[in-house]
């Protein structure tokens, strides 16, 4: 869940640094309800924020909200005390203060250029900053820091943001079309790419002293009929002389051979 958490804040974040141009430190603005939640949660803001946001931040308040929490008096001492090590950013509020929730909704009013993300437990004030482009919100969740999602207002302004930047003019345009007629004439066909002279052929197919050699199949087929070696006797034909032939017949004796 952790790991998911820092995700969710490492997208919020990017989202608000591409598209308005957040950069680090990451300013942030504290009122004395967010102060007040980390006092009782015992959350060390100074480590744990710029670890859950992956980069410098810089803790800043205004000086309506450090009145505000004095004004309270000790219920919210261990707040005043966290608000007052902060940086003081002036509000225009120094003669007639207000509230704390009012002094932080018109320090956003141009949060564009300005680029504060606000952190507040007041659930109003959530709400109407959630309204306005370009203004990140934080709070607490229990132990957890929770950077808050854009909002469908943030999301739609930075959408008209990224198409006003592609809008060209008519001279633009007219440039960009003939530098671009200027290209097609100039390229060169494929039969005349292949002579052309310092271009390098490319190899049609892998090395074959790179490949390993194919191992023959040996196919055995059942259906070829096995030839037997039969032995042949060979006829031994015997000669016999002719004296012997003349004396066998005086004696009326068959010839046979065995």
């Amino acid at each position: 869940m952790r790991l998911k958490r820092h995700q969710k804040a490492e997208r919020n974040i990017n989202f608000y640094c591409v598209s308005f141009g957040f950069r680090k430190p990451f300013q942030i603005l504290v009122d004395g309800t967010f102060c007040m939640a980390s006092a009782q949660n015992r959350v060390q803001l100074r480590e744990d924020i710029p670890k859950y946001l992956g980069g410098d931040v810089k803790f800043l308040t205004t000086q309506c909200v450090v009145l505000e929490t004095e004004a309270l008096g000790a219920a919210v001492r261990p707040a005043m005390h966290i608000v007052k090590n902060f940086g003081i950013h002036k509000c225009g509020h120094e003669k007639k203060p207000i509230s704390g929730a009012s002094c932080l909704t018109s320090m956003t009013k141009d949060n564009i250029k300005t680029r504060y993300i606000i952190a507040t437990q007041d659930k109003s004030l959530q709400n109407a900053l959630y309204v306005l482009p370009a203004v990140p919100v934080m709070y607490f969740n229990g132990l957890s820091v929770i950077l808050k999602a854009p909002s469908p207002t943030s999301i739609y302004y930075a959408k008209q943001k990224r198409q006003s930047r592609f809008n060209l003019t008519e001279h633009e345009t007219n440039v960009l079309t003939s530098m671009k007629s200027s290209i097609k004439t100039d390229l060169i066909s494929s039969e005349e790419f292949k002579d052309y002279p310092g271009v390098f052929k490319r190899a049609k197919g892998p090395n074959p002293l790179s490949c390993k050699p194919k191992k023959k199949k040996i196919v055995e087929d059942n259906n070829i009929p096995k030839v037997e070696n039969k032995i042949k006797r060979k006829r031994v034909r015997v000669k016999i002389p002719k004296h012997v032939k003349e004396e066998l017949k005086k004696m009326n004796k068959p010839i046979s051979i065995s």
